[in-house]
């Protein structure tokens, strides 16, 4: 087997482009070898074996985690040749962003880039473009390159996103522990966008999102609920028993009604300790005179018996 020439240090791990590792010596069939990708014409970077579709919740984190390292090393190497005046935007802005995406969209490897509506959309393999006006604080910086600031990403993802994954994205950005953008600063870019594919969307996802949410699929859950006529549930509350010991961190609560709802992703049940530690927690809850709802994947992707289990309970139990 023949043996690959190294490539110089300065191009080790990064994106650069054939001119430039033409300076730096290295011949056309090492650009063509095996270990380096072409995703745009005259580019070059490191390759990646595929990522393949989640099984589990407990695969999801990581395989979006892979997804997002992705998009960044092509958007980098796609800044390399970034028309003037040109920016992510979309999905690609919003993997930039770290915003959890359904998989469909994660997984797709072409790059959304946008230009001004007086210049062509962009034309070439490995990327989609768009051409539309944007104000220049609508576009940040990044070290993958320019890109829509994390309020204009999140409406635009109007034309591609249902509402309830449009609300487990605003979620995030919005998210306590770290948020990118407020309520506040959303609701104005809704207010400028309000001509534009899915603004309708946009302005019920604005009085879904909750900065308590940690996870999508628990923003997915609380949507639905609410989506079919539920009063909306308390988010991430900590429970405590009557002397004051604290029990549990409840995904979904309804106080009142002494109703905690969980998502509980396969995670749960494949990892032997966490599965007893569920049981014991589910256990002192209803020591403490709770009812727990749990939530499967399965029962996100046909909600109806979980949303009628709801109904049932608040209609039956008295207002504590």
């Amino acid at each position: 087997m023949t043996r690959r020439n190294p490539l110089p240090a300065e191009l080790i791990g990064r994106a650069f482009t054939s001119a430039e590792a033409s300076a730096l010596g290295v011949s056309p069939g090492r650009l063509a070898a095996a270990d380096l990708e072409k995703p745009f014409r005259g580019i070059r970077i490191p390759s990646g074996s595929a990522v393949r579709p989640p099984t589990s919740d407990a695969e999801w984190l990581a395989i979006f985690t892979a997804h997002q390292r992705r998009n960044r090393q092509l958007c980098a190497a796609y800044s390399l040749r970034m028309p003037r005046g040109g920016f992510f935007c979309g999905p690609t802005a919003a993997l930039l962003h770290g915003v959890p995406l359904p998989y469909r969209l994660s997984a797709d490897r072409r790059l959304h880039v946008g230009l001004p509506p007086e210049r062509r959309a962009v034309q070439t393999v490995g990327a989609i473009g768009h051409s539309f006006s944007v104000d220049p604080a609508e576009v940040v910086s990044s070290s993958a390159g320019p890109l829509t600031a994390p309020e204009r990403t999140w409406c635009d993802l109007a034309r591609w996103l249902e509402l309830k994954d449009l609300v487990a994205a605003g979620d995030y950005l919005i998210r306590r522990n770290r948020p990118l953008t407020s309520i506040e600063r959303l609701t104005r870019a809704v207010e400028s966008c309000a001509g534009q594919r899915g603004a309708k969307n946009l302005r019920a996802a604005l009085g879904l999102l909750n900065d308590r949410a940690e996870s999508p699929k628990e923003s997915i859950l609380r949507v639905e609920l609410v989506l079919a006529g539920l009063p909306t549930p308390e988010v991430n509350v900590d429970v405590y028993d009557s002397r004051g010991v604290f029990l549990a961190r409840a995904d979904l609560m309804y106080r009142a009604h002494r109703l905690i709802i969980e998502y509980e992703g396969l995670q749960h049940l494949l990892d032997a300790d966490q599965w007893e530690r569920d049981i014991e927690r589910v256990r002192l809850l209803q020591r403490a005179g709770w009812t727990v709802i749990r939530v499967s994947k399965a029962d996100l992707k046909d909600p109806r018996g979980v949303i009628e289990q709801v109904r049932e309970h608040l209609a039956r139990t008295p207002v504590a």
